[in-house]
């Protein structure tokens, strides 16, 4: 069945759109009512005023009909079932050219791709814009959406905004009943680093400078206890692994107490276990992760809360109250809310192994998204995101810090990456 058919036959039954007004609403929502003088069949069928609709999207092209499709299914016009049919719509039609569009992202209520970067002169006020992006479908076999929920703080902690998004993941069966979530990031450009408009801030975060990172694939969490032991009963590639080498939490908290080179060893068990290219994510690939397309101190606005994160909250950040400090790790995932990616407790819970060695400033440093390991110094690596022992200085985007490859902490763990 050919794309137009497949719409068709989707959009004809689509509720709330029978009468003028609503359909002239549909078409504004998704940023095709420019269209309005050039349809004659408003108050006709559904199925005559559609197919014109789609006559008229396609004769622009298939970009044109992806952008229409894309906020479509993410108008109020869609419920999830519809969606769901939309974005297994977009996903045959991304395959026509995906390679090109593997970097964009589709802003609501406009006809342009617009980059999920933005320059260092932007900040806070417009976060809330930024988090109203949406993701395409990636070019990968056997992902599946998920939703979760977004929240945005003001600098006094005060919720401003919260809402639904949508991303896609690939789940890795690890064995009796343990899965691994995988969650694509599309590739694109963005400010590394911190600019001089975020405050206190430190010198190994300088200069702030623009890194291109390439599609990859991240754990949604940090990798837990029950993923970790799966993944230690596989054979040996390099080293020996202690199945439960945290002391405290349950299956469903972060591995901890494992150095960098057990990280690695445990993604190249597991690369070996699924023929698939497990690693530590680079510095840059972590960053960008993290911000996921905004430009504050935390993916959450100017602060964050210890409704939000894992941290130690008796220290405020900005001028929002004194929280909780839980003094060990939690579950991941517990608190509930996401970065703009899909991605949980990206500030706080635990410290997170990179690839790159450690380097005191950014001079020289790769604008590829690659890991930076020109070190005089191989055994010290760098750690991203701040732990539940931290205040939260040291939970920001652009925080970072460093343990020697060997040491073991109950405050680090990792989350992995799968190259595509």
């Amino acid at each position: 069945m050919s794309i137009k058919s497949q719409l068709l036959q989707l959009l004809v039954k689509m509720p709330g759109t029978l009468q003028t007004g609503e359909r002239k609403a549909l078409l504004m929502v998704t940023g095709f009512d420019y269209l309005n003088t050039r349809i004659n069949s408003f108050e006709k069928s559904n199925i005559v005023f559609f197919t014109e609709l789609i006559e008229l999207v396609l004769s622009e092209g298939h970009d044109q009909l992806l952008i229409f499709v894309r906020m479509l299914a993410d108008s109020e016009f869609s419920g999830l079932e519809t969606r769901q049919k939309l974005n297994a719509i977009i996903a045959e039609i991304s395959t026509l050219e995906f390679q090109q569009r593997n970097s964009e992202f589709i802003k609501r209520k406009s006809t342009k791709a617009v980059s999920i970067v933005p320059t260092p002169s932007q900040n806070g006020e417009n976060l809330e814009e930024e988090q109203d992006t949406k993701l395409l479908v990636p070019p990968i076999l056997g992902t599946q959406p998920f939703e979760f929920t977004v929240v945005m703080v003001d600098a006094q902690g005060k919720e401003i905004k919260r809402n639904r998004r949508q991303n896609y993941y690939l789940t890795e069966d690890l064995g009796n009943g343990v899965n691994l979530e995988m969650v694509y990031i599309p590739g694109g450009e963005f400010w590394m680093g911190s600019p001089e408009s975020e405050g206190k801030r430190y010198s190994n975060e300088r200069p702030q400078h623009k890194v291109t990172v390439k599609p990859f694939l991240i754990s949604k969490y940090a990798i837990t206890q029950a993923q970790w032991r799966e993944v230690a009963y596989v054979q040996e590639v390099g080293q020996t692994l202690k199945l439960r080498p945290s002391r405290n939490g349950g299956k469903s908290h972060p591995i901890t107490q494992v150095s960098w080179f057990d990280a690695v060893e445990f993604c190249d068990r597991l690369s070996q276990k699924t023929h698939r290219n497990y690693r530590l994510s680079t510095e840059a690939e972590w960053e960008y992760a993290c911000r996921a397309g905004t430009t504050t101190p935390f993916h959450f606005g100017e602060t964050i809360t210890s409704d939000l994160a894992n941290y130690d909250a008796r220290y405020p950040y900005r001028s929002e109250r004194k929280g909780i400090y839980r003094e060990a790790t939690t579950p991941v995932g517990s608190l509930q809310v996401a970065n703009p990616f899909g991605l949980f407790d990206m500030h706080g819970l635990v410290w997170e192994w990179c690839l790159d060695h450690w380097h005191e400033n950014y001079n020289t440093t790769p604008t590829n998204g690659d890991a930076w390991q020109e070190s005089n110094d191989n055994q010290t690596r760098v750690m991203r995101g701040g732990s539940w022992l931290n205040e939260p200085l040291l939970c920001r985007s652009t925080s970072r810090s460093y343990k020697n490859a060997d040491e073991i902490f109950k405050h680090v763990g990792f989350r992995i990456v799968c190259s595509m």
